[in-house]
């Protein structure tokens, strides 16, 4: 089944840069700052991540009690982990993944919008594109929009406000992510998803990571959260 693309909806974390490393060492620190005897390995990580997305995954860790009485404490330690990423990606900005820039150019070039919608903070945000792209930015992409909540019902998200913006409708709209939150969000709001997370059985490795000719192919979101039923992606 062929499908029209209007839209393309990327995630920075593992997407468009490869933020891992970074966002662990973050976490790390902010688990030592707050005089936490955690320390997180990379599978760690990437279970958190799984649930809670790379930017939030350190809410996994004061999910439970006592901890997660301490609002102010949880509170301290998000934006201490967001301020020690924030300064990691100046001190060394990521290398932004090969992959993920051929499929920005080739679907700009067949004049499909390219949006980046993140719950990555919006000064990390705009550091990371800058960065990378500098003034093309604007041109580059049509949304771009960090701090977003991916916990808004269906029909009120992220998602929903960026196509209704752009006048698409959700069919004719892809999100490419890693988080199960985000693409939760997309698939809710009626669009196709595509995970490319390291971590999982069913999802599209990075070193495999989806080809603008190949979301034409797509049928269904090779990434659907349980207990949902599995789908797969035509080859």
């Amino acid at each position: 089944m062929n499908m029209s693309i209007d839209v393309i909806f990327l995630g920075l974390d593992g997407v468009l840069f490869d933020t891992e490393a970074l966002h662990l060492a973050a976490c790390n620190a902010a688990f030592a700052n707050a005089g936490l005897s955690l320390r997180w390995t990379l599978p760690a990580l990437r279970a958190a991540a799984a649930a809670h997305g790379y930017a939030r995954a350190i809410g996994s860790a004061v999910a439970l009690p006592p901890l997660s009485r301490e609002k102010q404490r949880v509170a301290e330690l998000f934006e201490d982990k967001h301020r020690q990423f924030h300064q990691a990606i100046l001190a060394r900005p990521p290398q932004a993944q090969t992959a993920a820039l051929k499929l920005i150019e080739d679907a700009a070039a067949a004049g499909c919008k390219i949006c980046i919608l993140t719950d990555l903070p919006a000064p990390a945000t705009s550091a990371l594109l800058e960065r990378h792209f500098g003034a093309d930015v604007t041109s580059l992409f049509s949304v771009v929009a960090g701090g977003a909540s991916f916990d808004a019902p269906a029909g009120t998200g992220p998602y929903a406000h960026a196509l209704h913006a752009m006048g698409v409708q959700p069919q004719d709209a892809v999100a490419i992510d890693t988080a199960v939150p985000a693409l939760r969000a997309a698939a809710d709001a009626g669009l196709r998803t595509v995970s490319v997370a390291p971590y999982g059985t069913d999802v599209v490795r990075p070193r495999q990571f989806i080809t603008f000719d190949a979301l034409h192919e797509l049928q269904a979101s090779p990434c659907v959260p349980a207990p949902k039923p599995a789908l797969h992606r035509a080859a």
